[in-house]
């Protein structure tokens, strides 16, 4: 089952965070950690694993500048107690969506990431996005 926000509330989560938040050590100011709490824990998961892996790519990768993620795109991840993963994701950078797939560990309150792998795929042709629910 798809976990979803509204656009606006993700997006404006994920764009207060996503410039200042490292990976893995996350410091959220007040507001932020508030909204995130404010998530339930599957959701808060998805999105912490969301911001850090585009940090992570963005520290790896810069030239992609990554700006959006969809962790269930294209497949469901799979969640085995504090480990989310995943074949099927998505992550936009400088207008093009590629495939993503992910490994991501958080703490049991699912407000840290412990550890986190990834493997950037192919670009997605725009004749999918829809398909996908992806979005320019």
């Amino acid at each position: 089952m798809r976990t979803r926000v509204s656009l606006a509330a993700a997006g404006a989560l994920a764009y207060s965070l996503v410039a200042s938040v490292p990976a893995y050590a996350f410091s959220y100011d007040r507001r932020t950690e508030a909204a995130l709490r404010k998530l339930e824990p599957e959701t808060r998961f998805n999105q912490v694993c969301d911001l850090a892996a585009m940090e992570k790519i963005r520290k790896n990768e810069p030239e992609l500048k990554p700006d959006r993620m969809a962790i269930d795109a294209l497949a469901e991840p799979e969640r085995k107690g504090d480990t989310l993963s995943g074949t099927g994701a998505a992550v936009r950078a400088g207008g093009v969506w590629r495939r993503l797939a992910f490994t991501c560990s958080a703490t049991p309150d699912r407000m840290t990431v412990t550890a986190l792998r990834y493997t950037l795929g192919a670009p997605i042709p725009e004749q999918d996005w829809e398909r996908y629910g992806l979005w320019r």
